[in-house]
């Protein structure tokens, strides 16, 4: 037995409107091996692009409007905005190398001074500098003043 697929309901309802419930019927018993299709049937008018009407024994297609795009989402009303530029090529490529060295650089000097205030803190006020020197030892770092 071989399910119907989702995309092949709507030419059985069009099968339906045109030559009827036996011919459908009799199709999905011969091509697809089904041997009970009333269940394909109510998959068919549950499918929400069709719509089943009773009285008239008729298939109506539905044309899906997309009402997502109509409303923003959270995400799109609390993301910060971001302007967007168009630039060629060759401009992207070599702006972006000077750029990307900064951010590297700025990166590197942000771990080594995080790492640094791990052991040592500056008062200002008394001017001292406060060093942890076993904490400094026990991390395997070398102490040499001078």
């Amino acid at each position: 037995m071989s399910k119907v697929k989702t995309e092949k309901l709507k030419e059985l309802a069009e099968l339906y409107n045109s030559n009827g419930k036996e011919t459908v019927y009799a199709l999905l018993k011969t091509k697809y091996n089904i041997k009970y299709p009333y269940s394909v049937f109510k998959r068919m008018c549950e499918h929400p692009e069709l719509s089943y009407d009773k009285e008239k024994d008729y298939f109506k297609f539905n044309t899906k409007q997309n009402t997502e795009n109509v409303f923003m989402s959270m995400e799109e009303l609390c993301s910060p905005i971001i302007p967007q530029h168009i630039k060629s090529m060759e401009e992207h490529q070599i702006d972006s190398r000077p750029v990307a060295m900064g951010k590297l650089i700025q990166e590197l000097i942000g771990d080594r001074l995080l790492e640094l205030s791990k052991y040592v803190t500056i008062d200002s006020i008394s001017k001292r500098i406060i060093v942890d020197k076993t904490t400094l030892i026990q991390d395997g770092y070398q102490m040499v003043t001078h």
